[in-house]
């Protein structure tokens, strides 16, 4: 072999192995391009994946917040409108009540009470409280009665000897109970 082949062989394997390498080294770089694009694609997935997640949540949170606020605002103004219903049913058997004790049935209703007191009289509360105009109701009775201008729609006290003690029987403390507890209107 000359010289000159030998030269031309040498520069062709030496070209071959430059381009070999050349080849090679552009796959390794596409190959490490293309694991940076990959993990970077993922960690962007990911990013992205916990923003939505945390947007999720956020609005969910705030979907809570406008629900708890709504049945917050239903039960306050049920509340309300409970509270108002109540007052008109308080208001309203105020009217019957005082209605009521204009009847005959009234002064039944009265006497019958007066007179399932007897237990009440022997415990040391002798004297029955009734309002003026109900007085006329009252016909005999061993029973120390005395009148008051109060005005406690209809009923009756009892009042002790030493008069540090009365037992309340009248329709004003009825309803005013019956005001107090307005749950049991709705129960």
């Amino acid at each position: 072999m000359t010289v000159q082949q030998k030269l031309d062989l040498f520069a062709k394997n030496t070209f071959e192995s430059v381009n070999q390498k050349r080849r090679d080294t552009a796959l390794e770089i596409q190959k490490s391009i293309k694991f940076a694009a990959q993990k970077t694609e993922k960690a962007a997935q990911r990013n992205m994946d916990d923003q939505l997640k945390a947007e999720g949540y956020r609005l969910n949170l705030e979907a809570h917040k406008k629900i708890h606020a709504a049945a917050t605002s239903a039960r306050l103004a049920l509340s309300a409108l409970r509270a108002q219903l109540a007052d008109d049913l308080i208001s309203d058997l105020e009217n019957d009540l005082r209605e009521f004790t204009s009847t005959p049935a009234y002064k039944d209703f009265l006497l019958e009470g007066i007179t399932s007191i007897a237990d009440d009289v022997l415990k040391g509360f002798p004297i029955v409280q009734l309002m003026t105009r109900d007085m006329s109701y009252i016909e005999s009775t061993e029973l120390a009665t005395e009148t008051t201008n109060e005005d406690f729609i209809g009923g009756f006290r009892l009042i002790s000897a030493n008069r540090h003690a009365m037992a309340d029987y009248t329709l004003l403390t009825r309803l005013g109970d019956l005001h107090e507890d307005r749950s049991n209107i709705w129960n």
